[in-house]
């Protein structure tokens, strides 16, 4: 009687599992220090700094900061003024970041070169490029009398309307990348398909292009919004002392009506309110991942 002999194949080794970004645990733990670190010494401290100054009083200045007729009348202008910034914005947005995709080459470089040079120049500088604009015989009216259109000095100076061209111009890189990278990603072969199957220009753009461009719009308006919320050098320069805003009342305490306790209960709001509307925002639409 034979026996016959069944080899037994050894067990898989299960190949080692692979690091994530290439480095351990131990390794990711002392190179997240650096960025802690800065963060702490860049936002912690002042925030603290802040903080404690806004108590000298006992926390007095956090209800008296609502007796200041200013201050109260500076938060709804403020975020009127973010809210129409952000709507024309995600708008004029939009738009280019649609002409930049559907460009010729040259066209293209040319929107992208003047998208990048704006977003790199400083804003004092632009908000002074503005402002020689607007003066009441600037640019504008040089142009306008060269044409024979008006005699008469400008008066958009240090006005509301005057004001908001030049925030649009000064957050609209913040509205066009987003889109500008959304629009690139999109599939070429879903814009084919749609072609293929008799669909329009309108109607492709309405139901593959648009969809897809949606979410990164209105993460960039979200974030044109916050942004917003903190500006202090271009409606101080263009705007005048009537459409002055949380940041410039904030300023006004603690550099003229020497109330650091009050400017500082004022910032902390101003940064609280900033940080919570961002927070829910990031929630309900995913802002981070736009731009991470």
């Amino acid at each position: 009687m034979s026996t016959s002999t069944v080899a037994i194949a050894p067990a898989p080794v299960p190949a080692p599992r692979r690091k994530a970004l290439g480095v351990s645990k131990a390794e990711f733990r002392w190179l997240m220090w650096p960025p802690l670190i800065f963060f702490v010494v860049a936002l912690g401290l002042p925030m603290l700094t802040l903080l404690l100054q806004s108590f000298e009083g006992g926390g007095a200045a956090y209800p008296g900061m609502f007796e200041v007729p200013a201050f109260v009348g500076s938060l709804w202008r403020t975020l009127l003024m973010a809210l129409v910034t952000m709507i024309v914005t995600m708008i004029l947005g939009a738009a280019y970041g649609l002409a930049i995709v559907a460009s010729p080459t040259w066209l293209r470089l040319a929107l992208v070169a003047a998208l990048m040079l704006s977003l790199w120049t400083s804003v004092m500088v632009r908000s002074f490029g503005w402002m020689l604009l607007e003066l009441p015989k600037g640019a504008i009216f040089w142009f306008l009398n060269l044409l024979g259109l008006t005699d008469e000095p400008l008066e958009i100076y240090q006005t509301t309307i005057g004001m908001y061209p030049a925030m649009v111009a000064v957050m609209l890189p913040f509205a066009v990348l987003p889109v500008m990278s959304a629009l690139q990603s999109i599939d070429k072969e879903q814009l084919n398909a749609a072609t293929v199957f008799g669909a329009g220009a309108m109607l492709t753009f309405r139901t593959v292009t648009w969809p897809q461009m949606l979410p990164s719009v209105i993460s960039g308006g979200v974030l044109v919004f916050v942004m917003s919320l903190g500006f202090y050098v271009t409606p101080l320069l263009l705007g005048g002392p009537s459409n002055m805003t949380v940041s410039g009342v904030i300023n006004a305490q603690l550099n003229t009506a020497n109330r650091p306790d009050l400017g500082a209960a004022m910032s902390i709001l101003l940064v609280g309110g900033t940080m919570l509307i961002y927070l829910v925002s990031d929630r309900l639409f995913k802002v981070s991942e736009k731009w991470g």
